[in-house]
């Protein structure tokens, strides 16, 4: 499970860095107009939108061929490195039209997206357990935010260092550096990842697709919170230097809170992993959106006191690790719920759904707030009115707040704990060998000895108990009380 979850380091590293770093490189380096980096960089969110499907589909005819996840991000791997490298070597080269840029972008991102989309659906695989799969969403966050500090420390003082001094050629070899440490890292990741699983055979694809059911409620709770996840929470933390340098008025407390925040996001996944053994995703999940809360209510109050702030901006951070990291657990579970539901396995499909979801909205959030700041009439590096002070405010704040009680409510409609998702797997062993004609009882055997009585899974049907499916399995009926 660690060896699955250091893929997002060598992730987060190449597409957070070149989210990061690509507009200076446009603007700074290569001396394009700020419209124009603005509209290469909306382009490209647009291509990721497509490439996501995309590469869900290649993915989905892989496993059909028998190649699998590992297999897709190993082969994806290497161009997708090397993609990313040629965009900082490209001023070195001489290479500075748009349409060249542009078609370097995109090619990036689309290598990305085959790297990407099996990465976080062999999450559904990695364990089975609703338990580990929580653990697992942890150490995920974990190397994402590692890869975080690494490019705040090393890689965006060292492409402003080249792009400042036009070092071109250590420019691209920054460039180069971040690529490969990306390449070896996925190629790592797959390679150790192909462990013995423990917990359970890996389940089939069955019927996989980009169709996914989209009125099926668990795909419609989770497509909800994709929206929430992308265009709510992360508004603060863009928000966050408009905040510092005209609501506050302390623009060097801004570097002061970012780092508190990550100090408490070190600590949530920490703690938020942790609790993931005896509560439910989804109860903690609720609770990281109340942590949340609770922090930016508390970041409002002390708006005049810095100690109070960094103090608001740790507890946001803790909450946050919540926040983003057990989505994917919940997402890896609802794919064992439509299974049950539809009888067809949509594993690819419904991760390639959520991150198209997030990115949207994370774009949508984005776009939001520029048009907002331009409707306000926010003109910088002046003091601002009231007006945009307090729309600074709602956007950083409000926003993001509105969008915590949000989630609230909508995690109480999931119900699925570690006990009924255990039941659940169970009902879909026995379901599996009842369709292939083998005992069900010997067929399933992990766990049955544990199950004892009749409990209600989230499809809204009864889980058996063991004695149950074995007189079943030696009845004329049991064929209709498997359709039933």
């Amino acid at each position: 499970m660690l060896a699955y979850a250091s893929g997002n380091f060598g992730k987060a590293l190449v597409f957070s860095g070149a989210d990061l770093t690509i507009l200076f490189l446009l603007t700074d380096v290569l001396k394009l107009p700020g419209t124009l980096a603005a509209g290469l960089m909306l382009f490209a969110v647009g291509g990721d939108l497509v490439f996501d499907l995309l590469a869900a589909r290649l993915v989905i005819r892989w496993r059909a061929a028998g190649r699998g996840y590992r297999w897709a991000v190993t082969f994806a791997a290497i161009p997708s490195a090397a993609a990313f490298a040629l965009i900082y070597a490209m001023p070195a080269l001489g290479l500075h039209r748009a349409w060249m840029l542009a078609a370097a972008i995109l090619i990036f991102r689309g290598a990305y997206a085959l790297v990407d989309v099996p990465h976080n659906a062999m999450m559904a695989q990695v364990t089975s357990d609703s338990r580990a799969r929580g653990r697992v969403s942890g150490y995920r966050l974990l190397f994402s935010t590692a890869s975080a500090l690494t490019i705040a420390a090393v890689l965006t003082p060292l492409v402003q260092q080249a792009g400042r001094a036009h070092h071109f050629g250590a420019l691209a070899l920054t460039g180069i550096g971040a690529g490969l440490a990306f390449a070896l890292t996925m190629l790592l990741c797959a390679w150790a990842s192909a462990g013995r699983r423990t917990d359970a055979a890996p389940r089939p694809c069955t019927g996989d697709g980009i169709a996914v059911p989209l009125r099926d409620p668990m795909v419609l709770g989770m497509g909800a919170l994709a929206l929430l996840t992308g265009f709510a929470m992360p508004c603060f933390g863009r928000m966050l230097i408009y905040l510092g340098s005209y609501v506050v008025d302390r623009p060097g407390a801004v570097t002061m809170l970012l780092g508190a925040m990550t100090c408490g996001q070190f600590a949530g996944v920490l703690g938020w992993t942790a609790l993931t053994h005896r509560h439910s995703k989804s109860r903690l999940l609720a609770a990281g959106h109340a942590v949340s809360a609770f922090g930016m209510l508390l970041f409002a109050m002390t708006i005049a006191w810095p100690p109070g702030q960094l103090a608001a901006a740790a507890l946001i951070g803790f909450g946050f690790a919540s926040v983003f990291m057990l989505p994917w657990g919940l997402l890896a579970d609802a794919v064992d719920v439509v299974q049950w539901r539809h009888d067809r396995r949509f594993e690819t499909g419904l991760f390639a759904f959520y991150l198209v979801l997030v990115k949207a909205s994370g774009a949508a959030a984005t776009a939001t707030i520029g048009w907002a700041l331009a409707a306000l009439g926010y003109v910088p590096g002046a003091v601002q009115p009231l007006a945009v002070r307090l729309g600074m405010l709602g956007l950083g704040l409000g926003v993001p707040l509105a969008g915590a009680l949000l989630a609230m409510l909508l995690l109480r409609r999931f119900t699925l704990d570690h006990d009924r998702h255990a039941r659940l797997l169970r009902a879909l062993d026995w379901r599996a060998c009842r369709q292939a004609g083998a005992e069900p009882v010997s067929g399933s055997k992990r766990g049955l000895e544990k199950s004892s009585g009749d409990g209600v899974t989230l499809a809204g049907g009864t889980a058996l108990s063991a004695q149950a499916r074995q007189s079943m399995s030696r009845s004329i009926a049991a064929p209709a009380a498997v359709r039933s």
